[in-house]
């Protein structure tokens, strides 16, 4: 049996790669000499500048050197410094919401923190009625507050309102309510209100009620001192008040008329508006005539102590 061995290939070779250039070849050829001249004599400079860029590195060593010294030292100084433990106060809740407090107040106007001072002159508001179904047409009422110097009018389901508005005037200012129909009620349940202690039991000097066809509205709490209430003759109770009672005689002055107009046109009466003007104004003079008697007294005393 014969063998045949297997002569093993040489490399084929491409005769195309010999053909090949570099492609920096050709450019090598077609350099211009001055440029490479040029570039022979400026490698020298860059190698210098190498070396003055080591010798200045050599000389900067020592002081890394020594700040590094330093650093050491530094370390070994604070690892002996002994470690204080950390207090955590009692209360940290308390203490934190004290420091939000002061800062929400830096947040208010100062304005704000001043207390408001009471208002030195008298309230006197109108109240209207129930303005639907022609119970109540307001003009009267409306009328009245406008032509009234510092009066203010509200509707009757704002007595919320009517309480704050009463509680901004001082003490000692006289206090006129005057409503008509579902205000008139509002009106005294107002005076109820006010006649506790949790609001200070605050007098009202003058209480006009103008036909009122709420309920409880009949009976005068004793913190009123006077009510002027005119009320119609109609046949239908609701669309007419009735007569008012004071709780007690001692503390409350009722006066009582009787009218002819209806419901909804009494307001507008004009000798019911001049029975209020005339009721509003000397409520107003009695209550700061003895201010002014007082103030009279004052001065008369600071002059004669002037003449001693």
């Amino acid at each position: 049996m014969t063998v045949v061995q297997n002569k093993p290939h040489a490399p084929i070779q491409n005769q195309n790669l010999k053909q090949m250039v570099p492609r920096n070849a050709a450019k090598a050829t077609t350099t211009n000499p001055a440029l490479t001249a040029a570039k022979d004599t400026a490698a020298p400079d860059i190698s210098d500048k190498a070396k003055e860029l080591n010798n200045s590195a050599q000389t900067e060593v020592p002081n890394a050197t020594e700040a590094a010294s330093k650093a050491s030292d530094l370390a070994k100084n604070l690892a002996k410094v002994p470690v204080l433990p950390i207090i955590v106060p009692k209360d940290t809740k308390k203490l934190e919401q004290k420091l939000q407090d002061k800062l929400d107040d830096k947040k208010i106007p100062k304005s704000h923190h001043k207390p408001v001072a009471p208002l030195k002159k008298p309230a006197v508001l109108f109240i209207e009625g129930f303005s639907a179904f022609g119970i109540s047409n307001g003009d009267g009422i409306k009328d009245m507050a406008e032509n009234f110097p510092g009066a203010k009018r509200f509707s009757w389901d704002e007595k919320d309102k009517i309480l704050e508005e009463i509680k901004k005037h001082a003490h000692d200012q006289p206090v006129v309510l005057v409503g008509h129909s579902f205000g008139a009620d509002s009106a005294v349940e107002i005076a109820n209100e006010l006649n506790n202690a949790k609001n200070g039991f605050r007098s009202i000097d003058l209480l006009v009620s103008v036909d009122s066809v709420g309920l409880n509205h009949s009976i005068m709490p004793i913190n009123v001192k006077r009510n002027l209430n005119f009320f119609g003759e109609g046949v239908v109770p609701f669309l007419h008040g009735d007569p008012t009672v004071a709780r007690n005689t001692d503390y409350t002055e009722v006066i009582n008329e009787l009218r002819s107009e209806l419901h909804s046109r009494m307001e507008d009466a004009p000798e019911v508006q001049y029975k209020i003007y005339e009721s509003i104004n000397n409520t107003i003079n009695e209550k700061n005539q003895p201010l002014e008697l007082e103030q009279l007294i004052i001065s008369a005393l600071t002059q004669k102590m002037g003449e001693i």
